[in-house]
């Protein structure tokens, strides 16, 4: 089912609106184009950024090198209540992961770390580091984020500097672990006399259980 009188909500009033996107505006090749992908994006809109990035792809691609046009590629995805920063999110996303088919490490990223890696594609060579480098997987966004605006701060990729944010990571990991633990302490003696049988076993084994955790490996 076509949609081209789309609801979205603005900020402003928080009322809801019609926004009309006006394919007079463009030639009739172009303006098929441009409603059979917003037809697809409606149906695709809670799936795949992936999906969705390919379609804004296709879309802008067909508006790009027409002068008459331009401006209007961001007229039209915002008549679907689309935000800038999320369309070009989606065609970045969509770019790294058919730029790197048979990458497994990046076909397997999130979309907020695809994203964050995405943002070097201006250097590719850079990026290709990043990604063979850095164990992305197991980063959180945050530090992808970092890693990749320390990158392209310097402008270069290192061992170094890719442990050095990891491993402030783990050192904050670490203080807020020894501050939980020492809270928990702290609970446990005002609580002692009330526990039972079943509870101080439980305690014990967590007890020995972080014991065997922090053993000092030789």
């Amino acid at each position: 089912m076509s949609k081209e009188n789309l609801e979205v909500i603005t900020k402003e009033d928080k009322k809801s609106k019609v926004v009309k996107f006006d394919y007079t505006q463009v030639d009739n090749e172009t303006a098929k184009c441009m409603k059979d992908a917003t037809e697809k994006i409606d149906m695709l809109r809670e799936k795949t950024q992936k999906s969705l990035g390919e379609l804004f792809s296709t879309v802008q691609r067909k508006l790009a090198g027409k002068n008459k046009y331009d401006g209007y590629f961001g007229k039209w995805y915002e008549s679907m209540g689309f935000k800038k920063d999320f369309v070009y999110s989606c065609i970045n996303y969509y770019e790294l992961l058919v730029g790197n088919p048979e990458n497994k490490k990046i076909q397997e990223l999130s979309f907020s770390k695809g994203c964050e890696v995405a943002k070097l594609k201006d250097t590719p060579d850079l990026q290709q580091e990043v990604i063979e480098l850095a164990p992305l997987k197991e980063m959180k966004v945050k530090l992808v984020e970092k890693l990749v605006n320390e990158v392209k701060a310097r402008n270069e990729v290192t061992e170094d500097l890719i442990n050095e944010i990891c491993q402030n990571e783990n050192t904050i990991n670490l203080d807020k672990f020894i501050t939980v633990t020492n809270s928990f302490i702290k609970d446990l003696k005002e609580q002692a006399e009330t526990l039972s049988k079943e509870n101080f076993e439980e305690v014990l084994k967590l007890i020995e259980e972080v014991k065997e955790l922090c053993v000092i490996k030789e």
